[in-house]
């Protein structure tokens, strides 16, 4: 009867998700032409490319509706079930909440890996064959002025720029390291660079030099110094940088080992990584806040139970945007400013469907 139950539940819990995962991708999709179908027009974008745009943005909607998905389709589950009383029956029948809940929690687990290999591998890869045409999308005027954290590996250096003004080329904490094959040759630290367009170099402010020979180290310091970087101008820093945003948790773990062994700062990095854990992990939090809103809200009452868990996701995306802000000023540590939430959510779910007893 308990398998029989759980294939019930089951159904029932994939057909409201189907129905409304579909209907919030759609939703988006809507608002998104309603608020960029001038842009298309004027920036001569063709039918095709504006076809493709909306393709790949799809498991982007997606990844972002499924928090909210779960957490409806697990409250009409269990009120649909409240409402035909069945659930009454179930409990008449000796069949505990728990029990009853098992399946869609075992559901909310399997979705957090989903989520993460969904989000990590499907959306980064549309998302990156997305970028051309959403750099023709936007308005070149509407460029950012200043970047945080730009780092390049060229072929023998590597270069951290700690903040960078796009108006007038200017770069700050700038940290340069020059490499002979695997070893660390020479370093070169500065207060500022600026783009010289008379010499085409850069000009550093504020220097200190160290470097290597032989295991023997030499310090220096200079006001100022022209330096040739070849490989790096500000056309190609406009064009192409590190954006954490476009890579996925692999990738910048891997990014995160190279800063480490080069003594540079990761946190920025890490809050990251940890957010793409984390995040995933709302498909449990969703399904577990799902099951104690729906028993505890009003009997056969869906617009309460929607209501509540609009309420929830709001302040469950409004704590970890805190959470990050906090790790990224190093607050709280990398891994607790994203995970904190998690954990609290996870507790305070639990403990309300504990209170439930039957």
């Amino acid at each position: 009867m308990k398998k029989i139950l759980d294939q019930y539940i089951v159904k029932k819990f994939f057909t409201n998700f189907i129905y409304i995962i579909i209907s919030f991708t759609v939703i988006f999709i809507i608002v998104d032409i309603i608020d960029n179908i001038d842009k298309f027009i004027s920036r001569g974008i063709s039918n095709k490319e504006m076809f493709d745009y909306y393709i790949l943005s799809i498991p982007w909607y997606i990844s972002i509706a499924l928090p909210m998905t779960l957490l409806i389709s697990t409250i009409i589950t269990f009120v649909t079930l409240q409402k035909n009383n069945e659930i009454t029956a179930l409990k008449a029948s000796g069949i505990s909440i728990y029990r009853i809940s098992t399946s869609l929690i075992i559901i909310g687990i399997i979705f957090c890996f989903i989520s993460f290999y969904f989000e990590n591998i499907i959306v980064m890869e549309t998302s990156k064959k997305r970028i051309p045409i959403e750099k023709k999308l936007k308005n070149k005027k509407s460029f950012t002025t200043k970047k945080n954290d730009i780092y390049y590996h060229l072929d023998n250096a590597f270069i951290a720029i700690k903040n960078y003004n796009y108006n007038n080329d200017l770069g700050k904490n700038i940290s340069l390291q020059f490499y002979n094959g695997p070893d660390l040759v020479s370093r070169i630290d500065a207060q500022r660079m600026i783009w010289n367009k008379e010499t085409s170099n850069w000009n550093l402010e504020e220097v200190n030099i160290r470097n290597w020979n032989n295991g023997n180290v030499s310090f220096s310091s200079l006001n100022d110094t022209l330096i040739n970087i070849s490989d790096l101008n500000p056309s190609i820093i406009k064009k192409d940088n590190i954006n954490p945003d476009e890579m996925n948790y692999w990738e910048l773990a891997s990014f995160i080992d190279k800063l480490k062994n080069k003594g540079l700062s990761y946190t920025r990095w890490s809050v990251n990584m940890y957010f793409k854990t984390a995040f995933c992990c709302s498909a449990l939090i969703m399904i577990l806040f799902g099951i104690t809103l729906s028993i505890t809200s009003p009997r056969s009452n869906y617009t309460t139970g929607i209501g509540l868990s609009i309420a929830v996701i709001f302040l469950y995306y409004l704590l970890i945007k805190l959470g990050q802000s906090l790790g990224y000023n190093s607050v709280l540590p990398a891994f607790l400013s994203v995970w904190f939430v998690n954990i609290l959510f996870i507790i305070f779910g639990a403990f309300m469907l504990l209170k439930t007893r039957t």
